[in-house]
């Protein structure tokens, strides 16, 4: 059984039509997009991922996302990919802007991203990897500056409506006064490049 941050992905991803030529999988070597998804009818299929996992499927790109990679001494499918899922990796990277920027650098124009970002998720393996977790303003900025329109955010919730609220005092958090999306614990982004 598959936790409910787990499933609040499973759910999101059963709303997705993917019927496209090409599709890039970053991080997908773990746990591929392909087969989690409302439909699939697509032509090519390829997975970048890093070396911190062992893959349990053929891995066609080894490149940490936190690393440039435009003129690296590979060829690699550049402005190629019409739709490329990101799931599960944001909190390993420690740079987003070069990671996004590479996220945008596969994709053809108007290419589609499926991407999340963890904001409320405890500390996790692999040790000394998980860096970053980001507000769902944070996550939208990144996308925008890396050069993507986005299409929609779906918010990850905490189930227990009383669980976050022991941590915090709404009365007591002044910047926060008005603000009644406490219960977000993640970020389920469709974003579209520019």
């Amino acid at each position: 059984m598959s936790s409910y941050y787990r499933q609040q992905l499973e759910d999101w991803l059963r709303t997705k039509d993917v019927k496209t030529d090409k599709v890039l999988d970053v991080g997908g070597g773990s746990n591929p997009a392909r087969g989690r998804t409302k439909s699939w009818d697509v032509k090519e299929y390829k997975i970048l991922d890093s070396e911190l996992e062992s893959p349990k499927q053929k891995v066609d790109f080894i490149w940490d996302l936190n690393e440039w990679i435009e003129n690296n001494g590979k060829e690699w499918e550049v402005e190629n990919f019409d739709v490329a899922f990101c799931l599960e990796v944001m909190e390993y990277i420690w740079n987003p802007v070069t990671a996004l920027n590479n996220l945008n650098y596969f994709l053809k124009k108007n290419g589609i991203l499926y991407i999340s970002f963890p904001f409320i998720y405890p500390h996790h393996n692999p040790e000394r990897y998980d860096y970053l977790r980001y507000t769902g303003w944070g996550a939208e900025k990144l996308l925008e500056k890396a050069g993507f329109y986005i299409e929609e955010v779906t918010a990850r919730l905490e189930t227990d409506p009383y669980l976050l609220p022991k941590f915090y005092s709404k009365e007591k958090m002044h910047p926060s006064r008005g603000y009644d999306n406490h219960l977000e614990i993640g970020y389920l982004i469709k974003a579209r490049k520019i």
